[in-house]
Protein backbone atom coordinates (compact mmCIF):
# COMPACT_ATOMS: atom_id res chain seq x y z
CA UNK A 1 0.00 0.00 0.00
CA UNK A 2 1.07 3.51 -0.57
CA UNK A 3 1.43 6.08 2.18
CA UNK A 4 -1.69 7.92 1.01
CA UNK A 5 -3.84 4.81 1.52
CA UNK A 6 -2.29 3.89 4.88
CA UNK A 7 -2.89 7.28 6.50
CA UNK A 8 -6.73 7.22 6.23
CA UNK A 9 -6.78 3.61 7.42
CA UNK A 10 -4.78 4.47 10.55
CA UNK A 11 -7.00 7.50 11.13
CA UNK A 12 -10.14 5.34 10.93
CA UNK A 13 -8.70 2.73 13.29
CA UNK A 14 -7.77 5.41 15.83
CA UNK A 15 -11.26 6.95 15.66
CA UNK A 16 -12.87 3.53 16.03
CA UNK A 17 -10.85 2.83 19.20
CA UNK A 18 -11.80 6.23 20.61
CA UNK A 19 -15.49 5.64 19.84
CA UNK A 20 -15.37 2.21 21.51
CA UNK A 21 -13.82 3.74 24.64
CA UNK A 22 -16.47 6.47 24.68
CA UNK A 23 -19.31 3.94 24.49
CA UNK A 24 -17.69 1.71 27.12
CA UNK A 25 -17.23 4.49 29.66
CA UNK A 26 -20.64 6.02 28.94
CA UNK A 27 -22.16 2.65 29.76
CA UNK A 28 -20.27 2.56 33.04
CA UNK A 29 -21.58 6.01 33.93
CA UNK A 30 -25.15 5.01 33.20
CA UNK A 31 -24.69 1.85 35.25
CA UNK A 32 -23.39 3.90 38.20
CA UNK A 33 -26.37 6.26 37.98
CA UNK A 34 -28.81 3.34 37.92
CA UNK A 35 -27.23 1.68 40.96
CA UNK A 36 -27.37 4.91 42.98
CA UNK A 37 -30.95 5.61 41.89
CA UNK A 38 -32.16 2.11 42.73
CA UNK A 39 -30.56 2.21 46.19
CA UNK A 40 -31.95 5.67 46.91
CA UNK A 41 -35.48 4.80 45.75
CA UNK A 42 -35.44 1.60 47.77
CA UNK A 43 -34.36 3.56 50.82
CA UNK A 44 -37.15 6.10 50.29
CA UNK A 45 -39.68 3.28 50.19
CA UNK A 46 -38.18 1.80 53.35
CA UNK A 47 -38.46 5.21 55.05
CA UNK A 48 -42.13 5.42 54.06
CA UNK A 49 -42.84 1.89 55.28
CA UNK A 50 -41.11 2.35 58.64
CA UNK A 51 -42.24 5.99 59.07
CA UNK A 52 -38.73 7.20 59.71
CA UNK A 53 -37.33 10.55 58.68
CA UNK A 54 -34.66 10.60 55.98
CA UNK A 55 -32.52 8.09 57.88
CA UNK A 56 -32.65 5.22 55.38
CA UNK A 57 -32.66 7.60 52.42
CA UNK A 58 -29.28 8.99 53.46
CA UNK A 59 -27.90 5.54 54.27
CA UNK A 60 -29.26 4.06 51.04
CA UNK A 61 -27.82 6.87 48.94
CA UNK A 62 -24.39 6.45 50.51
CA UNK A 63 -24.53 2.68 50.08
CA UNK A 64 -25.50 3.22 46.43
CA UNK A 65 -22.54 5.51 45.83
CA UNK A 66 -20.16 3.06 47.49
CA UNK A 67 -21.58 0.10 45.59
CA UNK A 68 -21.44 1.92 42.27
CA UNK A 69 -17.82 2.93 42.88
CA UNK A 70 -16.94 -0.66 43.75
CA UNK A 71 -18.55 -1.97 40.55
CA UNK A 72 -16.90 0.77 38.48
CA UNK A 73 -13.40 0.11 39.84
CA UNK A 74 -13.82 -3.65 39.54
CA UNK A 75 -14.82 -3.35 35.86
CA UNK A 76 -11.95 -0.98 35.10
CA UNK A 77 -9.46 -3.41 36.66
CA UNK A 78 -10.88 -6.35 34.69
CA UNK A 79 -10.78 -4.40 31.41
CA UNK A 80 -7.22 -3.26 32.02
CA UNK A 81 -6.15 -6.84 32.71
CA UNK A 82 -7.80 -8.00 29.48
CA UNK A 83 -6.00 -5.30 27.47
CA UNK A 84 -2.67 -6.33 29.01
CA UNK A 85 -2.96 -9.94 27.90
Amino acid sequence: MTKEKQAPKKFLEKNKRQANAYVKYSGLGIQMALIITMCALGAVQLDKYLSTAPVFTVIGSLVGVGLSMYVFIKQIIVENNQEGE
